[in-house]
């Protein structure tokens, strides 16, 4: 199977619209973004035997049933034998720009996450990045609605707990650290370079798909989607309950400081659809 080196990382955040962004950039006549689809077709390819070698891979690599690679977060699949090999098998269309989308990759503090930006900054030295944030409460909000929909399959230290218990009883946990930007983007910054990494909003691409999917295509260097495209949601559905009020006014000063701080990274961005961190 032919294989191509990817160009470009959507690399988070978790429930983000990074699915929506891969499904979407696919679209265009000049963008491969790996999606769950064109990864079945991978691990089907008899020709290539996927099985036999990739028998020790972990994470999401594995796994047909999502767009993401776990690839350079996974210190596992990271150390294999002519991995980054197998990696680029997962790309085989020979485009302008070549990519995937892996949410996973964002966190850098986390134990399991710590080198994906320094890795694609070596393995990947041309590649651009594009990072999606989404206002933090409603992003752990949408992370909680994830865990809740695959109980009690998943096990989890939130099995049983409502939101406002989750976030209360665990403020270190992952709900409330995957929505604390601003340290991971200093560090996505430094490693891949500013001028190759690309930061927008969730909430603006959902309310303005055009607009700002042809900013990522100038990004990109590649031309604009057409004025009648039609983007699509994607697992954009309803959550089983409403997110309580007083909820949000306890987690507003958890992450103020935090949204003060990409703010003045990024003071261009719309944050008007975003809660009020003031």
């Amino acid at each position: 199977m032919h294989s191509n080196t990817p160009n470009f990382i959507i690399a988070g955040v978790m429930k983000g619209g990074t699915t929506a962004a891969a499904f979407n950039l696919n679209q265009h006549h000049d963008i491969f973004c790996l999606t769950q689809y064109w990864k079945q077709r991978v691990l089907n390819d008899e020709d290539y035997n996927y099985v036999a070698q990739t028998g020790s891979w972990a994470g999401n690599m594995k796994n047909p049933g999502n767009k993401e690679m776990d690839y350079f977060n996974l210190t596992t699949n990271y150390d294999l034998t002519n991995s980054f090999n197998i990696y680029k098998t997962f790309f085989p269309r020979e485009l302008k720009a070549i990519g995937e989308s892996s949410p996973n990759y964002f966190p850098l503090d986390e134990s399991s996450n710590g080198g994906a930006a320094t890795r694609i900054a070596s393995d990947l030295p041309d590649a651009k990045v594009i990072i999606l944030l989404r206002d933090p409460i409603n992003r752990a909000y949408s992370h909680w609605n994830h865990i809740d929909s695959k109980l009690p399959d998943w096990g989890s230290t939130y099995h049983g707990l409502t939101f406002d218990a989750a976030v209360r009883n665990y403020p270190e946990g992952n709900i409330i650290k995957r929505s604390k930007y601003l340290a991971n983007l200093t560090s996505w910054v430094t490693a891949i370079g500013s001028d190759k990494v690309y930061v927008a909003l969730q909430e603006s691409l959902a309310a303005d798909p055009l607009t700002e999917f042809n900013k990522i295509c100038v990004f990109l260097d590649v031309d604009p989607f057409y004025e009648d495209h039609t983007f699509k949601k994607v697992f954009a559905g309803d959550y089983n309950s409403i997110l309580d009020s007083s909820t949000v006014d306890y987690l507003k000063p958890i992450f103020a400081s935090d949204v003060n701080g990409v703010k003045d990274l990024y003071p261009h961005l719309d944050y008007s659809l975003w809660n009020d961190y003031s």
